[in-house]
């Protein structure tokens, strides 16, 4: 099996980073009340993560390139091995944030890497970029839903600030990093260490479409639990990010078919609808509705507006295609850390309630604002 498709080793490797990602997820709001943290110390937390991937995936784009696809691909393991071992070893807020660093580090050298190397396995299938991208987006999208899917069941059925759930991701990536290192090893391409995003000419409202529909997600996953654990919720927001990461996953193959400007701008509707329900969720305290808005959420941020947006992105990028998507994730990724400090914050302040009325009062706006703009801009980005 390894010998014959070795580009699914590579894909289930990126399935345990990504798995690494959000196993503790379900526990980050009970780990910041024992270290005494507010919404936006928590907040500030889970965003390390943010600083461990991008310096990686922006400014060390062509480090496979220049190495070799294999040994990145297996230092991406051995961070994501680290990151599960310390909040295994040392389960509070603190060693989160090591813990969070080393997730960044792990999905920032080995997104692109990982695509490219199942590129070139599966080569000389004339299919083989499609192929290694939808791979790519299909085990990425398990991997970040179903580690917080897993840990949240086993502490429904069993409470414990180190779930079972640890112990099984530190044994599987074990293996999966033997397998790893048996992989063939292909010649280096070479080329330069430094790949600066590209923003092509009209690529600003696609961009910031990805930043909302990420910020939103960020938001459910830093602020949300604090709102559910005044009920002795807190534990069900691990639902809540796997139903955003999966309904959209979800629809991927669907939704590659559909026009990209009619995707991004049915993302600007989708977008305010699952967050107003996420809101009016939180206000009446009742959680299949706030479930019902994340759903929505992620129909748009991992679904249409992704999918859509990114097929513009790489159309408007011309020969510079792979730098413009950098941008197009560059944003994403902005938009999913920075926005949630910011509400953090005026969660600490004004209460969670108020914080989110206000960001569903900027999304609803942002929102009609680009919806207007790609109408009258559909011809030149399609």
């Amino acid at each position: 099996m390894l010998n014959k498709n070795p580009h699914y080793v590579v894909a289930v490797a990126l399935l345990l980073i990504t798995l690494s990602v959000n196993i503790s997820m379900p526990l980050f709001r009970v780990y910041g009340a024992e270290a005494g943290m507010n919404n936006t110390q928590i907040s500030l937390v889970l965003a390390t993560y943010i600083m461990g991937m991008l310096p990686c995936y922006v400014l060390l784009g062509g480090l496979s390139d220049k190495t070799g696809r294999k040994p990145i691909m297996i230092l991406s393991v051995i961070c994501a091995l680290a990151s599960t071992t310390i909040i295994t070893l040392f389960p509070d807020m603190y060693a989160l944030i090591i813990s969070r660093v080393l997730q960044g580090v792990a999905l920032g050298l080995s997104m692109g890497c990982g695509t490219a190397y199942m590129s070139e396995l599966l080569k000389p299938d004339h299919l083989a970029a499609t192929k290694a991208a939808n791979m790519a987006s299909l085990f990425t999208s398990f991997g970040f839903g179903g580690g917080a899917l897993a840990t949240t069941v086993v502490l429904l059925i069993h409470f414990s600030v180190v779930p079972v759930t640890y112990y099984i991701l530190l044994a599987i990536t074990f293996i999966g990093l033997l397998f790893v290192l048996f992989l063939p090893a292909i010649p280096p391409i070479g080329g330069s260490l430094l790949r600066l995003p590209y923003f092509p000419k009209g690529s600003f409202p696609v961009n910031l479409a990805i930043a909302i529909c990420w910020a939103a997600n960020g938001v459910v996953v830093a602020i949300i639990p604090g709102q559910l654990a005044k009920y002795g919720l807190t534990i069900y927001g691990g639902f809540c990010l796997v139903l955003i990461n999966w309904s959209g996953a979800l629809l991927q193959p669907f939704i590659r078919h559909v026009n990209p400007v009619f995707a991004v701008r049915t993302g600007f509707l989708l977008i305010p609808a699952g967050f107003g329900l996420v809101v009016l969720g939180c206000y009446i305290n009742e959680l299949l509705v706030i479930l019902a808005g994340t759903c929505i959420m992620g129909v748009a941020a991992y679904g249409y507006s992704f999918m859509g947006g990114l097929n513009i992105i790489s159309n408007l990028g011309g020969v510079q295609k792979a730098r413009a998507v950098s941008g197009y994730m560059f944003y994403g990724y902005i938009g999913f850390g920075i926005p949630a400090i910011f509400l953090g914050y005026l969660a600490d302040r004004f209460s969670i309630i108020n914080s989110l009325l206000f960001f569903e009062g900027v999304i609803i706006l942002l929102s009609v604002y680009l919806f207007s703009t790609f109408k009258r801009n559909a011809s030149s980005v399609s």
